[in-house]
């Protein structure tokens, strides 16, 4: 039971970063998104909403559930599978 808890979190793990890999155009979208409305209230502009890509963002970018997922498999369900696959086989009394 241990190794196999192991071993689903590692597929666990590897279908986040699949996850991740898929929804790769739209993080880099969003992080550039993200970086002119910074850089724009850097500049002490009177609105940095302007900047954003509102109309495109709506229309195009559908992955975030994707990429919530991705993250919650990869960074958190598959290390926790790990780390309790672990703890059992170092107590097997349990």
């Amino acid at each position: 039971m241990p190794k196999l808890l192991w071993i689903i979190g590692i597929l666990v793990i590897c279908a986040g970063f699949d996850l991740l890999w898929q929804s790769r155009h739209e993080i880099k979208f969003w992080l550039v998104a993200y970086l002119a409305v910074f850089r724009a209230m850097l500049r002490q502009q009177e609105s940095p909403m302007r900047v954003f890509p509102a109309k495109e963002a709506a229309s195009k970018r559908h992955g975030a559930v994707r990429f919530l997922l991705g993250i919650g498999f990869a960074f958190l369900l598959g290390p926790v599978l790990i780390a309790l696959g672990i703890t059992l086989m170092l107590h097997p009394h349990l």
